[in-house]
């Protein structure tokens, strides 16, 4: 046989391999398994998460990769459903090839795709679930990662903000699952703590999924509360909001919401039916903070959607998918174990400032933006926005 043709028949067989394991052709890619709702409720989030991430990860392509490696996103809707989002995510694993998960956006979505990486061994970062339950000793686990803000943060922003209003007599309007009861844990002690003759006199829990919000704005009502903390969230604030407005509900009582409700999107797709007056959190904001780094962030946001006023919510997925590719970057390797090792105490750039993520609990230390809700002074913005507006660090609140 000549060496000529023994060249072409080992050509040959290494093509018909690479045809037969797909791996080997792309053992060069950084594959990220990318799981947003792009259906349902959670639909206005997913899909705008997906796009920041994918604007990072064609950002990142386009200057040649991480270390000449392509990144390639496989993305599964997961339909703010933990079924939905279990299933997608051994898919992922099992079919795709993926070598990290991030995503989710309710909470239960989180824990579930958490205890499938946890099973397959495959890193997760959370971009938005925010349960402390998926950090705590029982359910944490080293595979995970959160970049999300989580719900001490998230509560105990609340209850300083409660305080400053000085409200003594409390109603809380919280969703029947793990990010209300974590809410009310850390918002409940907190306010204790920094007001202690506060008390919460009224309750109420409604079920995710509810449609008809009447009988829980009623009870609230005639409970004789100074205000309401409530974390009926932005994709479902605007329903719950047209329900409460006839009976007078934010005329008579403060309000303030977790749950980004203050994100310009929300702000935009509701129009006048958004409260004035309420007090309200998001992840970032287009007009806020007046920085180098968040202004180019967002004329990069501008750009690559055409959109003049850009949704908060990409931040959540460009943030997470940027933890990701920098723990490859310092790592040089997909490998999990040592991409977990160079996660662990690692501070990132992002658009809203410089980030570190625990090794402890691997937490990441993002915190919030705060702000009553008021008319826009921009003409060219109709639509209400946080004014005064003030970022909560995340540092002194996590635990």
């Amino acid at each position: 046989m000549s060496k000529k043709t023994t060249a072409l028949l080992v050509c040959a067989a290494v093509t018909a391999a690479m045809a037969s394991h797909p791996a080997l052709a792309e053992e060069q890619e950084i594959r990220i398994g990318a799981l947003y709702a792009t259906s349902g409720p959670c639909l206005i989030f997913g899909e705008s998460a997906l796009k920041g991430h994918q604007m990072l990860v064609d950002k990142v392509n386009a200057e040649g990769g991480i270390d000449g490696r392509k990144v390639v996103t496989v993305h599964r809707d997961s339909k703010c459903n933990p079924a939905e989002a279990t299933a997608a995510a051994r898919d992922m694993i099992a079919k795709d090839g993926v070598d990290f998960l991030v995503g989710g956006i309710s909470s239960s979505e989180g824990q579930a795709i958490s205890e499938v990486a946890k099973q397959e061994g495959v890193i997760y970062v959370a971009s938005i679930p925010k349960t402390t339950e998926m950090t705590s000793p029982e359910y944490f686990h080293r595979h995970l990662f959160r970049a999300a803000a989580n719900t001490n943060t998230e509560g105990k922003s609340a209850a300083i903000i409660v305080d400053k209003l000085g409200w003594d007599k409390v109603c809380t309007l919280l969703l029947d699952y793990s990010y209300g009861y974590s809410l009310d844990e850390s918002f409940t002690a907190h306010l204790q703590k920094i007001r202690p003759d506060a008390q919460i006199i009224n309750q109420e829990w409604p079920k995710f999924g509810t449609t008809d919000y009447t009988a829980y704005i009623t009870k609230t009502m005639g409970a004789g509360c100074d205000g309401v903390f409530s974390n009926i969230w932005g994709g479902i604030f605007p329903a719950f909001a047209k329900q409460a407005k006839p009976f007078g509900f934010f005329d008579q009582l403060e309000f303030v919401s977790a749950g980004e409700v203050g994100a310009p999107l929300v702000s935009e797709n509701m129009g006048k039916d958004m409260p004035a007056g309420i007090w309200t959190n998001s992840y970032e904001l287009f007009y806020y903070p007046d920085t180098p780094e968040h202004n180019a962030y967002v004329k990069e946001l501008k750009d690559y959607l055409g959109s003049e006023h850009p949704p908060s919510w990409p931040s959540t997925g460009y943030i997470a998918a940027k933890w990701v590719l920098e723990g490859v970057r310092a790592a040089g390797d997909v490998n999990a174990d040592a991409v977990i090792a160079a996660l662990e105490g690692l501070t990132i750039d992002t658009p809203i400032g410089k980030q570190t993520m625990r090794a402890s609990d691997h937490q990441a230390n993002r915190g919030q933006f705060w702000g009553q809700m008021s008319d826009s002074e921009d003409e060219s913005y109709p639509y209400k926005v946080l004014n005064p507006v003030e970022y909560v660090p995340a540092d002194d609140l996590m635990d």
